[in-house]
Order: C-alpha cells, then sequence, then structure tokens
C-alpha cells in the first residue's frame, strides 16, 4: 500500500522505514498469501517486542486493535499467532504445575478427566490434533463474520485477523483462570470455587461477543448488529455441533453410545 504518511503514526515517508516509530514503508492490505507468509509463519519464526502491549489490548479493546493492526499500527504488537503457541504452552506448563502443588496440598482440586473407552479415545485425539482444532475455530469465525458483517469491507483474511485476536484473548483468560486455580490451592472459599468452575463457558461467550461488537457494531443500527450477532453465534453453535457429531462418529465408528468425557 502506497502511501506518502506512515500508517502507524502519520509521519511523512522519506525511505523503507518510518523515521517517527520505524515501521515499515510498504505497509500494504492483508491478503491470504501476505497472511500465511507473513503473519502465521513469520510470527513463528521470528520473536518481535509487544507481548504486554498486544496482551492489553486483547483483554480492553480486542476489536478495535485488530482493525488498527489491518490498518496499517503494526509496528507495537506482538504476532497474534505466535502468542497464541506461547500461551498454550504455557496452559500446559502451568496445568502440570498446578497438579503437581494439588497432590500435595489437596489432590481433589487436581485436574482430572473421567472418561471411558470412547471417552479415552476422543482425549487421545485431542492430544494428536488439538493445536489443529484450536486454530481452525480462526478461519470458522473469519467466515462468519465475513458472511454477516459487510460495512467494513474487510476481505476474508483480515477477519482472519480478528478471529486471532478473539483466540489470543481466549488463551489469556485460560491462562489467567488456571493461576486462580493456585490461589484456590491456599485456601479459598468452596462457593468461590464452585462459582468459578461454572464461569468459563460464559467468559468465553461474552468475550465472543465482545470482540465483534468492538469491531463491528459501529457501523450497524443497535437492531442490525443484535440481528447479525445473533445469526453469528447460531452459526458457530451449528458449525461446532457438526464438528464435535463428526468426531464422535469417526471415533465411534458411527455406533453411537455413552461417551464419558468430563472433568
Amino acid at each position: 500500500m502506497a502511501d506518502s504518511n506512515c500508517l502507524n503514526c502519520g509521519k511523512s515517508l522519506s525511505g523503507k522505514y518510518c523515521s517517527g516509530c520505524g515501521q515499515k514503508a510498504d505497509t500494504h492490505r492483508i491478503s491470504l498469501k501476505h497472511f500465511v507468509m507473513h503473519d502465521v509463519l513469520h510470527g513463528v519464526m521470528h520473536i518481535e517486542r509487544g507481548m504486554l502491549f498486544t496482551a492489553k489490548e486483547a483483554l480492553r479493546r480486542p476489536g478495535k486493535a485488530a482493525l488498527d493492526y489491518i490498518a496499517g499500527k503494526r509496528v507495537n504488537y506482538y504476532n497474534i499467532f505466535y502468542f497464541v503457541l506461547i500461551l498454550l504452552g504455557l496452559s500446559v506448563v502451568l496445568t502440570h504445575y498446578y497438579n503437581i502443588v494439588a497432590m500435595r496440598v489437596d489432590p481433589s482440586k487436581m485436574y482430572q478427566l473421567e472418561v471411558n473407552e470412547a471417552g479415552a479415545r476422543i482425549n487421545e485425539v485431542f492430544k494428536s490434533y488439538g493445536k489443529l482444532f484450536i486454530f481452525l475455530t480462526v478461519p470458522v469465525l473469519a467466515f462468519n463474520s465475513w458472511l454477516l458483517f459487510r460495512k467494513q469491507k474487510l476481505n476474508y483474511s483480515e477477519h482472519a485477523i480478528i478471529s486471532g485476536m478473539f483466540l489470543l484473548g481466549i488463551f489469556l483468560i485460560i491462562v489467567l483462570y488456571i493461576l486462580i486455580g493456585f490461589l484456590d490451592l491456599l485456601g479459598l472459599p468452596e462457593w468461590f470455587a464452585a462459582f468459578m468452575s461454572e464461569l468459563p463457558p460464559f467468559f468465553f461467550l461474552i468475550y465472543l461477543i465482545f470482540v465483534n461488537t468492538n469491531a463491528f457494531a459501529k457501523g450497524y443500527t443497535t437492531w442490525g448488529f443484535l440481528y447479525r450477532i445473533f445469526l453469528f453465534l447460531v452459526l458457530f453453535a451449528f458449525e461446532l455441533t457438526v464438528f464435535l457429531l463428526v468426531l464422535i462418529g469417526c471415533i465411534t465408528d458411527w455406533q453411537g453410545g455413552e461417551i464419558n468425557y468430563s472433568f
């Protein structure tokens, strides 16, 4: 995207980099090729600054932060998808050490799966393909928002950036939730622990609505946005249900039966 001014800070450009903030002068619109080759692969191969800033933006104004990134204000942001991978690994490590501490303090509070044979197969599938399943939410949610929220005139890959910001926020919440679990081992009231155990699905739903409201609500009337976000959630629920039914069908050889898979 050729421009005489930096898209991040607005300073006049005279070379390959902005003399004000250091961002590249050739910042261009996100395409599918740019999305795959730069935002995903470059993010996995290179460590850049801005993790705290990106985390703050993902929790405080995720939709608008994604739109800023799409518009060219990228120099302060850490790569979203690499950040998700880091948080995924961190959540695994924290859960492992939580169970070590819980074993010594109160074994009843350990994260344990109660599964039957079919549940054990599902657990193996998630161990093998868990990262793939997690990142599949990005193209699925991007398709839904691309289909329903057209006024921003964003292409599919740009919608994927917004979905990636949602995924990042979810993993930030997961890590915070695990850290709160450590506090529970110190002796928080039972009612508080029970209350917290019921919250994750509501957190995820509220955050999903928050991301889309933050990104798209400004372009629509109140009712126009509400019915679109309702359709967005219905469509995602349908897609998730189809995915789970296909997964369960493949694991049980389409025979059905009882599946015990719970924490």
